[in-house]
């Protein structure tokens, strides 16, 4: 009996034995591999070490504040900083000197750059461009962040870099903005007018965590759980499509041949342009809006590394001709009185268009870094004269019925 007993008890022992240190030894090589690398691998969001909620602006890169960066092709490490204002560049003076032009460069991640040094983004390449075009001192400041779309940008230079004095603003427009506008324009407080006021972080107004996102805090092993069942849930959701723009895999829907009908979406995030125009104009600077295509509008092989694609809700091999996304944005722009340079036909155009973006993320690469500064630095050349002017109100001019 008790040895019948024993052969039966054994093995669920040895289960819930196992069951018990498997999670040990899973949580104990996550720590190991965390002190190898020396940073979170486990982050929700990429940029999470670098970042921090906001009460204006969603989102902020820590001040004064070092990071290892990974170049996620070639493997490169390399070390990059933030300056006192949460700024990937080098300490602006203050006041800015008098013969030297200041530019601020806004946008997200994809001019924040940091799969590349710092002297092969966009801003470094266009501040060495533009010093031997106008041969004077120009300063170009990296104010992107992670996650920034023009209504945010509007709202980081009204309330965090009104020191900087800047004589250009250049806003790049994403192709993925249209969807970011969207999650955020329902965080952000209007004013009278709909000019955004301020776009306060979820977590800033939810400081009481759930018992999951406390054991997560703690434990990596529960981490890695939680992040792999939101993966599924994310890949796997049946009440929506890819081409919902809810679907966080629909930012590039509207980019397709055949895409869904998101027209008041984009009218509104284009429209965040004029509040841009705004800011800019209270500080008595000239702006210029940019944008340059995402990888599947270029190459069918760009940007095709394992799982890059899929991370995108983009099928292998996929390339978007149409030319919509542009004409509809340059139509707007042109009937708010502002200026635009669009990027699109010259990467389109390159020899090595594959090779503007990295493999295995979809970001430039150095090589689109810098077609992309030489672009806007020659369009700058010879039309900075054609750049709307700051206005006394900060209104825009032709712009009666902004939305």
């Amino acid at each position: 009996m008790i040895r019948r007993l024993g052969r039966f008890l054994t093995p669920l022992l040895l289960a819930l034995l196992t069951l018990a240190v498997l999670p040990c030894v899973v949580e104990f090589w996550l720590r190991w591999q965390e002190f190898q690398v020396g940073r979170a691998i486990l982050s929700a969001d990429p940029h999470e070490e670098l970042i921090y909620p906001s009460w204006r602006t969603h989102l902020q890169l820590k001040p004064l504040r070092k990071i290892a960066a990974k170049n996620p092709d070639t493997g490169e490490v390399f070390e990059t900083q933030t300056n006192s204002f949460g700024l990937r560049a080098r300490e602006p003076a203050i006041p800015k000197p008098p013969d030297t032009i200041r530019v601020v460069v806004l946008g997200d991640e994809t001019l924040l750059g940091l799969e590349v040094a710092d002297a092969d983004t966009f801003a470094a390449r266009l501040e060495e461009q533009l010093s031997a075009a106008w041969r004077r001192p120009v300063e170009v400041v990296n104010a992107a962040v992670p996650g920034d779309c023009p209504l945010i940008a509007s709202l980081r230079l009204r309330y965090e870099l009104t020191a900087l004095r800047p004589d250009l603003v250049i806003c790049h427009f994403d192709m993925t903005d249209v969807a970011d506008d969207y999650l955020l324009r329902r965080l952000t407080v209007l004013g009278r007018g709909d000019e955004p006021l301020a776009c306060s972080h979820p977590l800033l107004e939810k400081p009481v965590r759930g018992v999951g996102q406390q054991v997560g805090d703690h434990f990596l092993v529960a981490r890695l759980a939680q992040r792999s069942l939101a993966n599924f849930w994310r890949k796997n959701r049946p009440e929506e499509t890819i081409a919902d723009i809810d679907h966080p895999l629909g930012k590039f829907a509207w980019l397709a041949d055949d895409p869904p009908d998101w027209s008041p979406h984009i009218q509104q995030a284009f429209s965040a342009l004029s509040d841009v125009h705004q800011a800019a104009s209270m500080l008595s600077s000239r702006l210029l809006i940019t944008t340059c295509p995402a990888p599947w509008q270029v190459s069918a092989k760009a940007s095709s590394g394992r799982g890059v694609r899929e991370a995108c809700g983009i099928p292998d091999g996929a390339l978007f001709q149409s030319e919509l996304p542009f004409r509809m944005l340059g139509d707007f722009i042109k009937q708010r009185g502002l200026v635009v340079c669009d990027a699109s036909a010259v990467f389109r155009q390159a020899n090595n268009s594959d090779q503007l973006f990295l493999k295995n993320a979809p970001r430039l690469s150095v090589a689109g870094h810098d077609l992309y500064a030489t672009t806007v630095a020659r369009f700058l050349a010879e039309n900075s004269h054609a750049l709307p002017p700051p206005t006394a109100d900060g209104r825009v001019p032709q712009a009666a019925g902004r939305r």
